[in-house]
């Protein structure tokens, strides 16, 4: 459970929205049988709808970064204590001007 609730304060409240938002999705799907049918019925009729969707879940889990400041400085420390860790000049080299 402690880590989950580090994990749950990692993240941005964009993420906790979309995840909510995902699970009421799937709630609805699986327990009302008309929402069940419509969505099999799009899929049957557009199937390349399927492809799409995964696709862009894809493309959003790639290039999204949703850690809070609190996550974003755990990286940090995690980042410095590896053994390969980034220089000052590096960091300074990286830092958009």
């Amino acid at each position: 459970m402690p880590d989950l609730m580090k994990w749950l304060r990692s993240k941005s409240i964009t993420s906790h929205s979309v995840a909510a938002a995902l699970v009421l999705a799937a709630t609805v799907i699986t327990s009302d049988q008309q929402v069940r049918d419509f969505v099999l019925g799009l899929f049957q009729a557009h199937p390349k709808i399927a492809t799409a969707i995964v696709s862009l879940a894809a493309i959003i889990l790639k290039y999204s970064h949703s850690s809070s400041p609190a996550g974003a400085i755990a990286q940090a420390q995690t980042i410095e204590a590896t053994p390969n860790a980034p220089t000052q000049a590096a960091v300074d080299a990286a830092k958009p001007k």
